[in-house]
């Protein structure tokens, strides 16, 4: 599920058809403070941007933490993804048994994992883990000048809307960022085929 039930409407902007192959698929977490019973509890949801065609980015969608790993992966699954590249996950989400190809990506990696991608690749990707920082940051500093939420539903609202605006932004990032990454990466290889010879 993309978000609970009380919103409908706002999961259904989240929950559109995918296209089939992703270079990447990031997912971070957010906390989002919300009011019970007059105190504030913390609610955690999972978030994913996806790399794929022409170095374009998509949000992929939206789930409680309280969503198991696996299904989260048979929902992306179901909406369109046959194949991930590289997964990079932070707090307990692992697709890599939907996607077995999947190689496990971080933008700080160790050398092993970095040598499966040329550096195009690797500029695409540390590209992309940028791009999710940048809106992780983004989507922390607006939850917390919104924060608490009355309720689960409200903070859920908010949250989709946040979301919907960045995924509409990402279509018109420039390719100035895939540039900067690519010289990047070109620099991290440089010192190591140094050393090679």
């Amino acid at each position: 599920m993309t978000a609970n039930s009380q919103e409908p409407s706002r999961a259904a902007a989240l929950s559109k058809p995918l296209c089939c192959r992703y270079v990447l698929a990031e997912f971070k977490t957010l906390t989002l403070p919300v009011r019970r019973d007059g105190v504030v509890e913390q609610s955690r949801w999972r978030w994913a941007l996806g790399l794929f065609k022409g170095d374009q980015y998509e949000l992929l969608g939206a789930w409680s933490a309280q969503v198991p790993a696996l299904s989260v992966a048979h929902e992306l699954h179901d909406r369109g993804i046959e194949h991930i590249m590289a997964i990079s996950a932070e707090g307990g989400v692992d697709c890599r048994a939907t996607y077995p190809d999947a190689v496990a990506w971080s933008a700080c990696s160790d050398p092993h994992a970095a040598s499966a991608f040329g550096p195009r690749r690797r500029a695409a990707l540390l590209s992309a883990a940028a791009t999710a920082e940048r809106l992780q940051a983004s989507l922390t500093r607006a939850i917390k000048r919104r924060a608490p939420f009355a309720d689960e539903g409200a903070a859920v609202a908010f949250l989709m809307h946040a979301l919907e605006n960045a995924d509409r932004q990402l279509q018109g990032l420039p390719k100035l960022r895939f540039e900067t990454a690519l010289r990047r990466s070109r620099a991290m290889e440089a010192p190591a085929s140094q050393q090679a010879a």
